[in-house]
């Protein structure tokens, strides 16, 4: 079976190629930047977790493996485990900021 664009994308970033991770962010912007906004409702959080992402797609691309499902899913997947960890983040910095009795 030929590999998939996203999959051919995949093998290209591993290889260092940032047009191909250029490529695999315009193809799925849109998407997840909709996605984050739903699961979060702010903009400028969406906006982060989307970088967040793509940072961490480009530095462990040798890791990788989005081969037991497929790279959208790997990518959402991925979106809504940052997006987790920014609102934990966002509640433990509000609980620490409410002064004690």
């Amino acid at each position: 079976m030929l590999p998939t664009l996203d999959e051919r994308l995949i093998d290209q970033i591993r290889l260092k190629n940032r047009q191909a991770l250029e490529h695999l962010y315009a193809r799925y912007e849109n998407l997840l930047y909709r996605y984050a906004l739903h699961l979060n409702n702010r903009p400028a959080t969406a906006e982060a977790a989307l970088t967040d992402l793509f940072c961490r797609v480009w530095q462990q691309r040798l890791k990788f493996e989005p081969h037991t499902e497929t790279v959208r899913v790997t990518l959402i997947r991925s979106l809504e485990h940052i997006i987790y960890q920014m609102n934990e983040e966002t509640s433990a910095s509000s609980t620490s900021k409410i002064p004690s009795a």
